[in-house]
């Protein structure tokens, strides 16, 4: 529908429309948190050391709660927060809230700052990122409140994503593959096919932290009929599995949708209400920009 329809109040099928996107970005947000929650037991191991994850049990290095995320899903959350509350991308509030975050557990599941790389840690006390480390994929993992914020216009997000991304990061290869995941969550959410270019076999993206990221999210979409094959396939394999959980979890909820995540799980994870009350809201934002053209 657009504004040359002449509908002022929303109709049935604007209605339907809002209903798709509120199952997107909801999806997006808790796919995202669930993911990141979905790993604990195996993080840092190997593929084919741990039994097979296949439901919500906590544990792993932290020894988590069901349902508590790390620094993947907090991080992401606060990003949400800040764009929100600044009203667009404002890396100095972002870079607060982190700090806030990092001493003192503000935003997380628990109120611990759990799982905070070197490379994040020292970007935040220094308010850049240290050239002498390598990159985590943090940033690729905080992308999809950012994309939701620019649903309306993809140019916004690109725009955007250098500042975000280099809170915490500075190589090229991580901005390369988290401006590709950027692009993927973008269409997703706007409810169109994930079609995009591989990397080529030259690419610095296979190597860093980020290219893995994005790989492995995109990969478990392939042939995954709902969120729950996605991300778990993502989890098993191992290594970083809270960091391919949570990019899975979020590329695959605003996929499938939030009707797509087995809802006893949802009802486990930290913070339920308040994750869904951060996608509504970037919701809203979006749908006032829209306005008639829904």
């Amino acid at each position: 529908m657009t504004p040359d329809d002449g509908v002022g109040a929303l109709d049935d099928a604007a209605l339907a429309t809002v209903a798709r996107l509120r199952s997107r970005f909801r999806g997006a947000l808790l796919g995202l948190a669930l993911g990141d929650a979905l790993a604990a037991p195996a993080q840092y191991a190997r593929a084919g050391s741990f039994p097979a994850v296949k439901d919500l049990m906590g544990g792993g290095p932290y020894d988590l709660p069901a349902g508590a995320w790390t620094d993947d899903a907090a991080l992401a959350l606060l990003l949400a927060r800040s764009l929100l509350a600044s009203q667009g991308c404002h890396v100095d509030d972002q870079l607060e809230r982190y700090r806030r975050w990092q001493q003192s557990g503000d935003g997380s599941a628990t109120g611990e700052c759990l799982g905070i790389s070197a490379s994040v840690s020292r970007a935040l006390v220094d308010g850049e990122p240290a050239k002498d480390l390598a990159d985590g994929a943090d940033a690729l993992v905080r992308v999809a409140p950012l994309a939701m914020w620019h649903y309306t216009a993809i140019d916004g997000l690109l725009d955007d994503l250098p500042g975000m991304v280099g809170v915490t990061s500075h190589e090229p290869a991580t901005f390369e593959a988290t401006r590709e995941f950027a692009a993927l969550m973008h269409r997703a959410l706007r409810g169109l096919p994930l079609a995009t270019r591989a990397p080529g076999p030259h690419s610095s993206m296979s190597s860093c932290a980020a290219g893995r990221a994005l790989t492995s999210a995109r990969d478990a979409l392939v042939g995954a009929q709902n969120w729950k094959d996605a991300v778990l396939t993502a989890i098993n394999a191992g290594g970083d599995a809270d960091v391919h959980g949570a990019a899975a979890g979020q590329l695959a909820g605003a996929v499938f949708g939030i009707e797509s995540i087995p809802a006893r799980w949802l009802a486990t994870l930290y913070g339920r209400e308040q994750i869904e009350a951060l996608a509504d809201e970037l919701l809203t934002e979006v749908l006032v920009r829209l306005g008639d053209g829904l």
